[in-house]
């Protein structure tokens, strides 16, 4: 594992307040339905990530580069943070406030809170503002960190800091991820700082092309490597050079598919990080995944990582 300290990974993106409500009956709208449990954590694409890669590493590998800012949202996102062994630099620091007389959305805090529904076939129903729009930068301790890193994610999300990192890390040689969850207008004209795409099947779905026009127009746009998810179906990769590969999942019951394809990211950036060739670090994504869709619990699974290379 790596030294606690040791910056490996830094992820650049959103944070949330995820409120998790789980149910085991059909939501109605404009009705009221009782849950079965309830969690509230700390969540949004670059988090999810973070806490996994940490968990794959070691506490104190991983940076987290967000806006999160003060109050009481943002006091149960820190701690949760700090238990995962996530270090978070806040682009919001400067907010002040305080967490003593801040409140959940205004005040002191820059923290979106997403709502979040996992049914009881495993499916996940996500509301959340995001961060596409916001004007936050990067800060000085953030550019340090990304200039000892590894390896970076960023997630499209506070974008005048995603730009900005990237442009950092392919400075410092570090190399560059993105998750390509859905599609993104400003986060197209970043392909070309970007060592490997890691997109979904539903970013696929809204550029309205099939899997493999998917692949083509990642690269075509610039990236070095283009990947595509689709579930529990096998996750297909090509280079600029041509070559292709896939590597099937393993087989498991889904049960809470909640942050799963921010786990395959974590997961990838860490392997990415580790120095692994690309084959098995998609391997080792794909086994991280598939371990967080069979827990039905937002942190419970990360025990199960202990034996992952790290």
């Amino acid at each position: 594992m790596a030294g606690e300290g040791t910056t490996r990974v830094v992820c650049v993106g959103l944070t949330t307040l995820d409120v998790v409500q789980r149910v085991s009956e059909p939501v109605v709208l404009g009705g009221k339905s009782r849950s079965d449990a309830v969690e509230l954590l700390a969540g949004g694409p670059a988090a999810n990530a973070a806490v996994t890669a940490a968990a794959v590493l070691a506490p104190g590998a991983v940076t987290l580069v967000s806006a999160v800012g003060w109050g009481a949202a943002a006091d149960v996102v820190r701690v949760d943070l700090a238990a995962c062994g996530v270090r978070l630099v806040d682009l919001a620091a400067g907010l002040g406030g305080g967490s003593v007389g801040g409140d959940l959305v205004g005040g002191g805090s820059a923290l979106p809170v997403a709502t979040c529904l996992v049914h009881a076939d495993g499916e996940r129903t996500v509301v959340s503002p995001g961060a596409r729009s916001s004007a936050w930068d990067l800060t000085d301790e953030a550019r340090d960190e990304i200039a000892s890193c590894a390896a970076m994610l960023v997630d499209g999300h506070h974008p005048q800091a995603g730009e900005a990192a990237l442009r950092e890390a392919r400075a410092a040689g570090a190399r560059t991820l993105l998750d390509a969850g859905s599609v993104k207008d400003h986060v197209e004209g970043w392909l070309p700082l970007v060592d490997v795409a890691a997109a979904s099947s539903a970013y696929a779905h809204q550029l309205g092309l099939g899997p493999s026009r998917t692949l083509d127009h990642l690269l075509e746009s610039g990236c070095d490597t283009a990947l595509l998810t689709d579930g529990p179906r096998p996750v297909r990769w090509r280079d600029r050079h041509g070559r292709e590969h896939a590597t099937t999942p393993p087989a498991v019951t889904a049960v809470d598919s909640l942050g799963a394809g921010d786990a395959f990211h974590g997961a990838l950036a860490a392997g990415v990080a580790l120095g692994l060739e690309l084959p098995a670090a998609v391997e080792l994504a794909c086994r991280v995944a598939a371990t967080r869709v069979s827990h039905a619990s937002s942190r419970g699974w990360l025990a199960d990582l202990a034996a992952e290379p790290g």
